[in-house]
């Protein structure tokens, strides 16, 4: 059982002289999750921004390294990886570090090394398959650092490990928390959730080689250490005033407009939450009033006024959520209002301070000459900011670390900047509580609100964090139920993301390929999930449900069979004779009616009491019913784990990459890698089927080139483009070679996603949009570009003419190239030396001008 650690932290301790090296007094949780990480044990830090949970793990770091082991520190994006390895480089030197990313790879052998959490994953099941082997050299080779799981790692620090509930990617940190060796100590840091013993439970015991004198120290804090009060602001310039003479209304209108008014705030007392409905219907009077009158504040006005309030009132620095890229920068631009100090020299050093920062690179010119680096020199000197996913890597660097030296006063940024990126914001500010997402408008989630409102507040700084909503700008304002549910909803709740998908079964036949019934094992395997572990739950509901419904239906049978001994009882047979007729009158035609007719009246007139038995075998038939589908639903559940991990063995068996094997029993549910299954078993960013099924119909890609490879891999890198620009088809420049390969694929995806629905599996895989057209002939072009004009050419005209931007060219490009370096991995594997050749040249072809992986925090 997890370790609750709610209480304050008992004092006297012999931890205390631990705790007394900090400068600070720790909090309650701080301690505990120190006490835990010494008494070998794991931790769950749950707790808002800001709030000092990362403490937890740089303990854990300077704990293992002291004692000669390793350290491997996961994050949920590269972005936060890089930020994370400069800022544990520059505060402990005495350390080492290395990083891994995909795009990066730094010190392998360092003592912790930073990574994203799918590289710890695919290194533990290449671990496992090499179990035997001391040090193995196929091991070193497939993932390119060089730690012994089993003898030199001591911990595994997860950072947001609440990206468990991401949908697309949750099952990554499931995965990995399984097949962790046991004797590894979990520092796990998470933002609030719902129900955090439950996942705590499930960490201790949801290892496959869990070891029971394990516990989880569940190490939280609901209280802020800067407390937030969140605000609402309606500007209005004096066009109102003039147009409305009533004075009373003049007084309403002032005591609404230009002003914070508190809409949720912080107990000194208990830390919980008001919220104000005086706030919110005062802001609702003036959204009615202005759309009545037809006051519309433009969006350059409310931003201005809004930012010389700030600074007025000394509340900067600011961030801006907007929830549109194309917007962020728009923001930006349209902010004229005067940010920095009267003596602030920014304006003037700016400009040099940037370039002296890109001089590392080689390169430096290229990014120098960069529309998009001059904009944003521009827009610094005026102390703010823009922060995307669109964005050059670099430039956003430069934007964090300016912000980090207190020299970006508002910034503008996506949602994205609210994941974990450590900078020093005092306001945060909401032109919108609604997101555009696949599934079209909607509003925030609770959680969503409290990640990127809790930016705001800096610890050892703020005494109080502030946020601000731009209800000038909503499309409309919110009901007050629903404003209350953004502000103040449930954390989110853990659900599991982990679906029985081909990897994972591929996977593990790579570890299981003995062929003794080992479709129990990976059964088994699955078992060990939060998803089993739901199902579990959901089979104890449903069989509750199942119970009380057999109670009542058998209540419901003893009652009609008192009841055939009394005047009036119509029995059952009479009952259903009477009903079918009822049901079917309109079937018949006129003759054959007249004598249902008379048929039902004659019952009527013989059973008094039909209508009042009709309702009671109504009832009977009702709970039959219910009673059925439960058991039935009791039945799916019961075999839901074992149902879809043979689903998922037959289509793989169709397909050529399992082959049953022969055991003793004649169970047919053993099966073998074919070499079409261990090709796609190495395989994890494209659909692993698609992959094999390419390789052998191309024969291991023969006669392919480089730009062969990088069209067909630009297939897969879902590029955003607006709608304008999308292409539904392979322009006419592609060779017919290539058309009829990326065709092919086409096909085995459409016929995948039929497959899998006819069946009933269920992957998780997003077959809708999983191959786009938008860059397969730009790759190709790209790749000719030889010199650096021919480079900054290509950017300004064909990209800026199909709206890509270099941010996005990049990611696509390093997508690529990700793709192409697992392709000759396993070409290497398989002993393919001309594919592995061709496919080793696509980097130096595809990274190049400002298009590369490089990094100001490496």
């Amino acid at each position: 059982m997890p370790k609750v650690c709610t209480d304050i932290y008992p004092s006297p301790s012999i931890y205390d002289p631990i705790f007394a090296q900090y400068p600070y007094e720790l909090s309650d949780f701080q301690k505990y999750a120190i006490e835990a990480i010494v008494n070998g044990q794991h931790v769950l830090s749950c707790a808002h921004t800001g709030s000092g949970k990362t403490l937890a793990a740089e303990f854990a770091i300077q704990h293992f390294v002291k004692k000669g082991k390793k350290v491997i520190y996961t994050s949920p994006i590269k972005a936060l990886s890089n930020q994370k390895y400069y800022e544990f480089t520059q505060k402990y030197p005495d350390i080492t570090f290395g990083l891994m990313t995909g795009d990066i790879k730094t010190n392998p052998c360092a003592d912790v090394l930073i990574m994203t959490t799918e590289i710890l994953m695919n290194r533990l099941f290449v671990n496992n398959e090499n179990k035997d082997e001391n040090d193995s050299v196929s091991v070193r080779n497939y993932l390119d650092f060089q730690i012994n799981l089993e003898t030199e790692l001591a911990c595994v620090v997860f950072d947001e490990v609440h990206y468990i509930n991401d949908k697309d990617r949750g099952h990554v940190w499931e995965q990995t928390i399984m097949m962790l060796p046991p004797h590894v100590q979990m520092v796990m840091l998470s933002a609030t959730i719902d129900n955090p013993v439950g996942f705590a439970e499930w960490c201790e015991k949801g290892n496959i080689n869990h070891q029971d004198n394990k516990i989880v120290y569940l190490a939280t804090t609901d209280r802020r250490v800067v407390p937030l009060t969140h605000y609402v602001y309606f500007a209005t310039t004096e066009e109102p005033f003039k147009k409305i003479k009533d004075k009373d209304q003049h007084r309403i209108i002032r005591e609404a407009t230009n002003q914070l008014l508190p809409i949720l705030t912080p107990s000194a007392i208990t830390g919980a939450n008001k919220f104000h409905d005086a706030s919110y219907h005062k802001i609702k009077q003036m959204s009615k009033l202005f759309d009545k009158e037809r006051f519309f504040m433009k969006r350059k006005f409310v931003l201005n006024h809004l930012a010389e309030y700030l600074r007025d009132k000394e509340m900067l620095p600011a961030i801006t959520f907007v929830f549109s890229r194309k917007h962020v920068e728009q923001c930006a631009h349209e902010i004229t209002a005067n940010l920095l100090e009267f003596d602030s020299k920014v304006a003037y050093t700016m400009r040099h301070e940037c370039e002296q920062i890109i001089r590392k690179f080689p390169n430096f010119r290229e990014y120098l000459e960069l529309p998009e680096f001059n904009d944003l020199v521009a827009l610094l000197e005026k102390g703010i900011g823009i922060h995307h996913s669109g964005m050059i890597p670099v430039l956003r660097e430069i934007v964090e670390i300016m912000i980090s030296k207190k020299h970006v006063k508002m910034l503008f940024a996506t949602e994205s900047f609210a994941i974990g990126l450590d900078c020093p914001i005092r306001t945060a500010i909401f032109t919108s509580l609604q997101k555009y997402t696949s599934e079209g408008l909607r509003d925030l989630y609770a959680h969503e609100y409290t990640q990127m409102a809790g930016r705001a507040g800096r610890r050892g700084i703020d005494t109080v964090g502030n946020v601000i909503h731009l209800n000038n700008l909503f499309r409309e304002q919110p009901d007050i139920e629903t404003y209350k549910t953004i502000l103040e909803g449930k954390p989110q709740k853990l659900v599991s993301k982990f679906h029985v998908s081909y990897s994972m079964v591929l996977k593990n036949y790579t570890l299981l390929n003995d062929g003794s019934k080992n479709i129990e094992k990976i059964v088994e395997y699955a078992n060990s999930t939060i998803w089993a572990k739901d199902i579990e739950s959901n089979i104890l509901s449903v069989g509750t449900t199942a119970k009380n419904l057999a109670l009542k239906l058998e209540e419901k049978k003893a009652y009609l069979q008192a009841s055939e001994k009394m005047v009036g009882f119509v029995p059952q047979h009479v009952y259903t004779r009477f009903a079918e007729l009822k049901q079917n009158m309109a079937l018949y035609a006129n003759k054959k009616r007249k004598e249902v007719e008379r048929e039902l009246a004659g019952i009527k007139d013989e059973y008094k009491k039909m209508d009042e038995y009709a309702e009671k075998y109504s009832q009977l038939s009702v709970l039959e019913r219910d009673y059925k589908e439960e058991l039935n639903y009791l039945d799916y559940l019961n075999t839901l784990v074992e149902s879809q991990v043979k689903k998922i063995c037959e289509i793989l068996l169709t397909d050529g990459l399992l082959v049953r094997s022969d055991v003793e029993d004649g169970c047919h549910h053993s099966y073998l890698l074919t070499d079409l299954g261990k090709i796609a078993a190495n395989i994890a960013e494209i659909h692993p089927i698609l992959a094999a099924k390419i390789v052998e119909d191309s024969a291991w890609f023969d006669g392919w080139t480089v730009t062969d490879f990088a069209i067909f891999f630009a297939c897969f890198t879902q590029i955003k483009v607006d709608e304008e620009y999308r292409r539904l088809a392979l322009p006419d420049t592609i060779g017919r070679k290539i058309v009829s390969v990326i065709n092919l694929a086409k096909e085995k995806t459409d016929a995948l996603a039929e497959m899998e629905q006819n069946m009933g599996a269920y992957t998780g895989i997003c077959y809708q949009d999983m191959m786009t057209y938008d860059l397969a002939e730009e790759i190709g072009q790209w790749i000719d570009c030889d010199t650096e004009q021919q480079c900054k050419y290509f950017i300004q005209t064909v990209l800026a003419g199909r709206g890509i931007s270099v941010g996005d060219f990049t990611k696509a490009v390093l997508k690529i190239a990700t793709i192409a370096r697992e392709f000759a991995e396993v070409c290497d594997k398989f002993g393919k030396i001309s594919a592995s050749h061709t496919l080793s040249k696509i980097d130096a072809s595809i990274l190049k001008y400002v298009t590369t992986c490089q990094s100001l925090y490496v």
